[in-house]
């Protein structure tokens, strides 16, 4: 099975600019520089929770077909190891530099009202489970990462069952109970099950899975044209936020959009050709590759950058944001990302021999 594919380098770097893009307009009302206008908003704030679910089915894709390639020994542990030492370092670095300097979305008050159970509970990006009434996010794109390392908790789960129930139609009817779970969950009389928004999300990257597998199995005879990949997404992009309009995340109709969108999603990447075109692809590595960095760190130099340089014209403002991001992650991925990854890595393939040896 192939390890590369440029279609979900698109996907992700797609994902991650719809939030940097909504955090930038965000801060440019914040700071008196535009005028606030409600549909511009509204709808960027809602590509970016397109963007964070596509961001969710991807990366399940991705790492069910990580587990697909892994030894049979000891994979959950590993996958568990090696996922902690690729979303905590990072995370951690984020929250310390917005504790040290101030450079947060959070506001000051709030910033001075967490307690140290607040802070412990972002370290451990448990902040959808904590209970204080100050608890927040520290920087406002944590708020995706807990679900998404409970996530990691499950998913060798979800794997197993997938290996051991081969039929194609078993991930459709896990998916399509998730999504009536989500629907049903955000019902006004049904407290305390939001979080259930996110499990089609995720599902949606099994789904995607799963019909790769099957392309292995057989061959595929049919695809469509790469060409049309970017326009697909593209226009997820402006349909699903003016589905969901005005409505809240946890509203049914946004969890019925989203979860519907993020299957399309799934069901869309093994059906079309891989990108080929250079001009397309190339950036589109390069921002996957430093996504996770951009994601956490554009915040801080956002806020940087419009804090410290008020007299400086907007276009300026904006660029100057988008080179320090690009900086930041840059230096972040070469310092922290990629020495822990790999140190993950290694302490996963020598535990194993390891105890094969005992």
């Amino acid at each position: 099975m192939k390890n590369k594919y440029s279609n979900l380098d698109l996907l992700r770097s797609m994902a991650v600019l719809s939030v940097v893009m909504a955090h930038l307009w965000h801060s440019c009302v914040a700071f008196n520089i535009c005028a606030e206008n409600q549909f511009i908003s509204q709808f960027l704030h809602n590509c970016s929770i397109t963007g964070v679910s596509f961001f969710f089915v991807h990366t399940c894709l991705v790492l069910m077909l990580s587990m697909h390639r892994a030894p049979y020994a000891h994979r959950a542990r590993n996958f568990l190891i090696r996922r902690a030492f690729r979303i905590y370092p990072l995370c951690w670095a984020a929250i310390f530099l917005a504790l040290a300097t101030g450079l947060t979305d959070l506001s000051a008050s709030r910033l001075h009202a967490l307690g140290w159970r607040d802070i412990l509970a972002n370290l451990l990006l448990v902040q959808n489970f904590a209970k204080t009434p100050n608890t927040a996010c520290i920087l406002g794109p944590l708020w995706s990462l807990p679900w998404e390392v409970q996530m990691y908790l499950v998913l060798p789960l979800f794997y197993i069952v997938l290996r051991r129930f081969q039929w194609l139609g078993t991930v459709f009817l896990i998916w399509l109970a998730a999504f009536l779970l989500a629907v049903v969950g955000t019902q006004p009389q049904v407290p305390h099950l939001g979080g259930t928004i996110f499990l089609p999300m995720f599902i949606a990257g099994m789904v995607a899975y799963r019909l790769l597998i099957q392309q292995q199995l057989h061959e595929r005879r049919f695809a469509l044209p790469s060409w049309g990949w970017p326009l697909f997404v593209m226009s997820l992009f402006v349909l699903a936020p003016l589905l969901v309009g005005p409505r809240e995340i946890y509203d049914p109709v946004s969890a019925a959009v989203n979860g519907c969108t993020c299957f399309l999603v799934g069901f869309a990447i093994p059906s079309f050709r891989e990108l080929t075109s250079g001009w397309i692809i190339h950036p589109a590595e390069q921002i996957a590759k430093y996504s996770y960095g951009v994601y956490l760190l554009h915040v801080p130099a956002i806020v940087f950058c419009f804090r410290f340089f008020p007299d400086l014209q907007i276009a300026l403002k904006v660029a100057a944001s988008l080179a320090l991001t690009a900086l930041l992650s840059f230096i972040s991925f070469h310092v922290i990302e990629d020495p822990l990854i790999r140190m993950g890595k290694r302490l996963t393939q020598a535990a194993a021999p390891a105890r094969r040896a005992v």
